[in-house]
């Protein structure tokens, strides 16, 4: 298909980046390029991001990571994103911000609302986890508070970068051929297949996985964009790892604003466990909850356009 209109209605502006292409993908080629660029494109900037800053590649798969790991661990996802974009302009010859930041309007609102609703849906299964004894702050970090506020810098590349290849890119090739439909299921499925391998990784960590992806999709479908599904995916990690000191998907960090973790005999399904807070059935709720009303917002907008 051409960069023509599509003789259908597109339920959002955000799958409509696809018909911009002049030499679109399909689904199918769209896993892999996502899969390559995962591989290759974090590879490479990894193998030079760890020597220029001094990190430790061991402790970026599995230990506890300083803020100079965390840096170049979350900064390595810049090559993920790099390789993508030479694919979408070179080979789909379309521009890059057509994978889910045109149009750009209202963006700081956007933005705004995104970081706004991650502490809030987060704060409650760990308000409620505080509140019952099944967490504990342990101390707080003044010193390292300067530094939690770099480290946002790294989550908000690995976040966005996350976004593009999956609610974006993903979500608008196998729109274009399979519908609406594959295209939320198979981004969602991808997605939580990428963070199945993470550490200490638990079924109720899954389906909360697979559920951020649903809440995310028909966010962004809602909003038309990645702007707010961005923000809100780097502030919901960064507040777990960086503000309360939880693990992040199973990854330890140690420059935090606080430590937080389970007290003595402390249920895991609660707490999440090693994991972190997203392996818990409080953020099961929540997850669920914050789903179906994107949903509802999807509809409405959806409806809206017509």
């Amino acid at each position: 298909m051409s960069s023509a209109e599509p003789d259908r209605v597109v339920p959002s502006p955000l799958l409509g980046g696809i018909y911009r292409a002049r030499r679109p993908s399909g689904p199918v080629v769209g896993v892999v390029v996502v899969v390559v660029c995962l591989l290759v494109g974090q590879t490479a900037a990894a193998l030079v991001l760890f020597p220029l800053l001094g990190a430790s590649a061991a402790a970026a798969v599995g230990g506890t990571m300083t803020l100079v790991d965390q840096l170049a661990m979350l900064l390595s996802f810049l090559g993920v994103v790099g390789m993508l974009a030479l694919w979408v302009r070179l080979k789909e010859r379309r521009p890059f911000g057509s994978v889910g930041f045109f149009p750009a309007s209202r963006v700081g609102v956007h933005l705004g609302i995104g970081a706004a609703i991650a502490v809030v849906l987060l704060g409650l299964p760990v308000g409620v986890n505080l509140l019952s004894g099944q967490f504990d702050v342990g101390a707080v970090h003044v010193a390292q508070i300067g530094g939690a506020f770099v480290a946002l810098v790294g989550f908000a590349v690995q976040a966005s970068t996350e976004e593009i290849i999956t609610r974006g890119y993903l979500m608008q090739v196998t729109y274009r051929k399979w519908g609406l439909t594959a295209a939320v299921g198979l981004q969602a499925v991808v997605f939580s297949l990428l963070h199945g391998a993470n550490p200490n990784v638990t079924v109720v960590a899954l389906v909360n996985i697979l559920l951020i992806a649903l809440l995310l999709a028909f966010w962004a479908l809602a909003e038309g964009g990645l702007w707010g599904v961005c923000a809100f995916h780097a502030v919901w990690n960064w507040c777990q790892g960086n503000v309360y000191g939880i693990e992040v998907s199973g990854m330890d960090i140690s420059t935090t604003m606080l430590t937080t973790a389970g007290t003595p005999g402390s249920a895991p399904l609660l707490t999440g466990g090693a994991f972190g807070v997203e392996g818990s059935l409080l953020t099961t709720a929540v997850l669920a909850i914050g789903t179906a009303l994107a949903y509802l917002a999807h509809r409405r907008a959806r409806s809206a356009a017509r």
